[in-house]
């Protein structure tokens, strides 16, 4: 995808037994999303822009995760990083759907706060700052209508 090729220092693309999981990382000097803000940067929104397309070709349901850092709450009080993380994953589902992918392609939108770090040697480093876009590996779901 030309389009993102801008991006490619803050994607990751992986695949493990729960299907291809799409990471939005933080580099340091470019972040995705302003400190203690659920609200996504302008080029990040486009990034998210540029998925949807792909992701609506595909079959598979579509895990959002938030994940923070360590140390990097949001802003007032009683507002945490699981509030930050969960509100930050459901802001990267809502420009998906924006973007054309239907809402029943979503199977979970979470948040894991800082509990599960990119790189736990280091939980302060801002690429453990991310959203992942989960690809479920799974066996398409029948049609209720199907009678074999």
């Amino acid at each position: 995808m030309p389009e993102i090729t801008e991006f490619q220092s803050n994607l990751i693309i992986e695949e493990n037994e729960e299907g291809l999981n799409i990471m939005l990382v933080d580099q340091d000097g470019r972040s995705m999303f302003p400190e203690g803000s659920k609200y996504p940067y302008e080029t990040t929104r486009k990034l998210l822009s540029k998925m949807a397309p792909v992701l609506m070709e595909m079959p598979n349901r579509i895990k959002v995760t938030g994940h923070t850092m360590s140390g990097s709450g949001g802003q007032g009080s009683g507002y945490t990083n699981w509030e930050l993380s969960a509100d930050r994953a459901n802001a990267a589902r809502q420009i998906l759907s924006e973007y054309g992918v239907k809402d029943d392609r979503f199977f979970a939108v979470v948040g894991k706060a800082d509990t599960d770090p990119l790189f736990p040697h280091d939980p302060y480093l801002a690429a453990n700052r991310r959203i992942s876009i989960l690809l479920m590996n799974e066996s398409p779901l029948l049609p209720v209508d199907y009678n074999p």
